[in-house]
């Protein structure tokens, strides 16, 4: 038996672990193809029949998530036409959750295999390798006599389970992929991780090999598909502890329940020797009456105490997570939820909408909260009783301006000053009416749209701000930029002789070839662009 597993991607650099796991577990002959949603599906139906006219295989396994099931489902009836013998297999959580479904509506799938497939891959190459009985292969679904079969439910034993972190094509410049443990302890409904609420875990001393083989080799992003990292505290501390023993460069990132995260863990965080940790903290809404529905008890009081805490170690970014459109969240709860998450200053701010997902308990609340959702993938909501369309689209607007002007951090200096001195009494306000209909900014543009901003809504600390704006815009780049606002004359003369006066590795040379200078009543900040990269200095005049 010969397999050839096709990934296509949200990105190249998300590889497709699943299908590496797949290969790094059997003993079958399995060839790897990657590809992107950015190709168009002739694109890939041609690269993959090329393939196909000059290597023979006897099944394709397809990975399905939201972002590919279509192609996938467009691939196999093209595959189907070149050569119907090709068993197609599918496995993913698009696919792993409703199989009955897609096996009844899609003549093209011959196999689903869901829930985790390692062991069951393997089986089921074995199985038609030696034309023996498909009922023994485990999490299986497959046509027989016109009807559908499921053979039975097997978790594998992770202590069997190889990991291919290591196996990925050049993981060095992508985003690894590296899980610990499998199973989530919470329940949260919308979420496809609850379904699984018995938390499994590799073999430590396993895990600790390949983060010392990723260290070593000065991968860059290291992020670990573990649903709650601190749900084991001991595991976490060897895990931080063996990290800040042998690292050189790597960011790690962590899902972690801020709320849960004992003292002793802020202490060992704060004890670090570099930063270097990114945690994903799933904030969802900060209305109680709404998590409850949706089966999350979250504390927000201890929430905040652990993010300050956190953020006075210095230590770790974290990244805060919100949904619109959960049950009984309103438009005017939404808004406040935005707010509170937002003043807890994350690095990131991601603001993301319900979606309604094969097995979550969503399915069942539709008709409760009259929820209405697109049928086609990622299966977002369109309205319930408490937003409407129009609700959605602000929100949406909002996500927009918050991504381009926040999330993208090019403007650290303005919303730091704006956050110190409780500028903003809503930010959500603040990000709706900065929004504009523009497909494509270039980034003196979107500066410029700030500023005037700025102009409008601060009349009497504008000055300042627009100061603090240009700094921001400057350290955008590590060549000189073009300038868009208007240099006031400076003399420069007077000023460069200051400045070298004030700092003697700075020359009249360097200051006239390479900087660019403003200022602000006594305030002069001075940037040199020089050797492709860019350093600053302030000075008081």
């Amino acid at each position: 038996m010969k397999a050839l597993l096709i990934g296509i991607n949200s990105k190249y650099i998300h590889p497709s672990l699943a299908l590496y796991q797949l290969k790094k577990n059997t003993k079958y002959d399995c060839q790897i193809l990657e590809l992107t949603i950015k190709d168009s599906i002739s694109r890939i139906t041609e690269w993959v029949l090329e393939i196909l006219k000059t290597n023979e295989f006897d099944i394709i396994g397809c990975s399905c998530y939201l972002w590919n099931i279509e192609y996938y489902l467009q691939l196999i009836k093209e595959i189907k036409r070149f050569n119907k013998n090709i068993y197609i297999l599918m496995g993913g959580p698009e696919v792993s959750y409703d199989a009955q479904y897609f096996l009844s509506n899609n003549s093209s799938i011959d196999f689903i295999i869901s829930s985790e497939g390692e062991e069951s891959f393997d089986m089921l190459l074995n199985a038609l390798d030696h034309n023996n009985d498909l009922n023994n292969v485990p999490n299986l679904y497959y046509r027989k006599d016109n009807n559908i079969i499921y053979t039975y439910h097997k978790y594998p034993d992770l202590n069997k389970v190889l990991l291919a972190t290591l196996d990925v094509a050049h993981y060095k410049k992508r985003i690894v992929y590296l899980e610990s443990s499998r199973g989530c302890p919470y329940t949260c409904s919308y979420c496809t991780a609850s379904l699984e609420t018995r938390v499994r875990y590799f073999p430590l001393e396993y895990i600790l090999d390949i983060l010392y083989q990723l260290m070593i080799n000065e991968t860059k992003i290291v992020k670990f598909l573990d649903r709650t990292f601190n749900a084991n505290k001991e595991y976490m501390i060897k895990i931080l502890d063996f990290i800040d023993q042998h690292n050189i460069c790597t960011t790690f990132q962590f899902e972690v329940v801020v709320e849960t995260i004992s003292q002793d863990i802020i202490d060992k965080i704060n004890s670090l020797k570099g930063k270097y940790l990114r945690f994903e903290v799933g904030i969802q809404s900060t209305n109680n009456e709404v998590n409850l529905a949706v089966s999350r008890r979250q504390n927000m009081v201890k929430l905040k105490e652990n993010i300050f805490l956190l953020q006075q170690t210095h230590k770790v970014d974290l990244h805060i997570d919100l949904i619109a459109g959960l049950p009984y969240e309103t438009k005017e709860s939404f808004i406040s939820s935005f707010n509170e998450a937002f003043l807890l200053r994350g690095e990131e701010l991601q603001l993301g909408f319900l979606k309604f997902l094969r097995g979550t308990k969503m399915m069942d609340m539709i008709d409760e909260h009259e929820y209405v959702y697109d049928n086609h993938p990622p299966y977002e909501i369109i309205k319930n009783k408490y937003l409407n369309q129009d609700d959605l689209e602000e929100i949406h607007q909002v996500e927009k301006s918050l991504n381009r002007y926040y999330n993208n951090n090019i403007c650290p200096h303005l919303f730091n000053y704006l956050l110190d001195n409780q500028m903003v009494s809503s930010y959500y306000d603040f990000f709706k009416g900065l929004y504009k209909d523009i497909s494509h900014y270039q980034k003196d543009e979107l500066f410029v749209i700030l500023d005037n901003y700025l102009k409008d809504l601060f009349k009497d600390d504008y000055e300042y701000l627009h100061y603090l704006l240009k700094i921001d815009y400057l350290e955008n780049f590590k060549v000189r930029p073009k300038i868009w606002w208007k240099n006031p004359p400076l003399k420069k003369d007077v000023i460069f002789k200051y400045i070298c006066s004030q700092n003697n590795d700075l020359s009249l040379e360097l200051l006239y070839r390479y900087s660019i200078v403003i200022t602000y009543n006594n305030l002069i900040y001075v940037i040199i662009y020089k050797d492709f990269k860019f350093s600053s200095f302030r000075f008081k005049y």
